[in-house]
């Protein structure tokens, strides 16, 4: 993998290769430590230290350092990372997994994630792969002007909270042009994040692209201006979703999902206000659904109810807008829809033909 650019990004780069050479050493295969300046890379601002290229891979399990990050970025502007056709941050994920910790809930206090870009600026990601990671691939918090494209990330279905790109407290971010295929979703969208785009992305398997978890123990939530296009969900158990929790207040509005398609994914349009942990025990209140479109959405739904809207009822999802959708079975039977206390309208050609949304009057 290389870095072009500033001195900050070649010194981390160098800490990057001391991590990979330290994993390696656990695993008795080296006993040396590398510097890419040795190599050729100069970090003098001008020079062009992309043909450092190759494998960066974690250490076990077991030689963890106990942070809950493997590599990250801290207040860095104007950085690209590109690993070309060679680049790989290879997490080893599977040694937490299967020793360190069982599950989901476990995972996310245990496994650390991969790669965090933290309090950063004018950040461009690109071309390289993600494998495995212990917990999510790629974290974007309190950042802005960020642009991932390119990208290939990957790890098993069954891998807990193994998201690919988690976007949080973070606004001018871009995902493009990338397959994403894990254990939970493909991009998540947390709470005080805006202008968001996810563009061009084929995700599965996993759980789909997902704006939430909002509100969790009565927080107060805000997202706002995220879209969501040009996807194509591949056997992913969601597909566009919305999820709050109960009791939670504040708002997520102006999201939209267009040019949108499904192949046998197990819930291809979901809005969620009842996302609950077991052992909590919620007030009233939701957090506030509005302006949410969705426009061009196609494809085949594996199980019957194709679009569930399942909203509160204090009025908390208003406008919502459904224009041209074609969600059939994939199994070639008939598909429905659940809307309850959903508010909006509908447009163009709408199947499954029972979607029907209460007029915001």
């Amino acid at each position: 993998m290389g870095i072009i650019g500033i001195r900050t990004a070649i010194l981390f780069l160098a800490a990057l290769a001391w991590c990979s050479v330290l994993a390696a050493a656990a695993a008795g295969e080296v006993d040396g430590v590398f510097n890419v300046k040795d190599y050729g890379a100069r970090g003098d601002g001008v020079t062009d230290d992309t043909k450092v290229m190759g494998t960066i891979t974690a250490p076990p399990a077991g030689a963890w350092s106990g942070k809950n990050y493997w590599l990250m970025f801290y207040k860095v502007h104007g950085l690209t990372v590109t690993g070309g056709s060679t680049g790989l941050l290879d997490g080893r994920g599977w040694t937490w997994w299967r020793n360190k910790c069982k599950g989901y809930a476990d995972c996310v206090t245990k496994a650390p994630t991969a790669l965090v870009v933290m309090s950063c600026a004018d950040v461009e990601l690109r071309q390289f792969r993600s494998k495995d990671s212990p917990q999510m691939h790629i974290a974007v918090s309190q950042s802005s002007k960020v642009h991932l494209t390119q990208l290939t990330i990957t790890a098993p279905g069954d891998s807990p909270n193994t998201d690919g790109v988690h976007i949080s407290q973070s606004e001018n971010v871009h995902v493009s042009r990338s397959t994403i295929g894990t254990g939970d979703d493909c991009v998540s969208i947390s709470s005080r994040s805006r202008f968001v785009t996810v563009d061009g992305i084929v995700c599965g398997p996993g759980h789909g692209v997902s704006v939430g978890s909002l509100g969790r123990n009565g927080a107060t939530a805000s997202v706002e201006y995220i879209d969501v296009k040009n996807v194509h969900f591949i056997n992913t158990t969601n597909g566009a979703r919305i999820k709050t929790w109960q009791g939670g207040k504040g708002y997520a509005k102006s999201i939209s999902f267009t040019d949108i398609k499904f192949t046998n994914v197990d819930h291809p349009v979901v809005i969620n206000q009842f996302y609950v942990d077991h052992h909590h025990v919620p007030n009233m209140g939701a957090v506030a659904l509005s302006n949410i479109t969705y426009k061009n959405l196609r494809g085949t739904s594996k199980h019957k109810t194709a679009v569930d809207f399942n909203c509160g009822e204090s009025g908390s999802c208003t406008n919502i807008h459904v224009n041209s959708v074609a969600i059939t079975a994939a199994d070639g039977g008939r598909t429905v829809s659940r809307c309850q206390n959903a508010q909006g309208d509908t447009s163009g050609y709408v199947y499954p033909r029972s979607l029907a949304l209460n007029n915001n009057s």
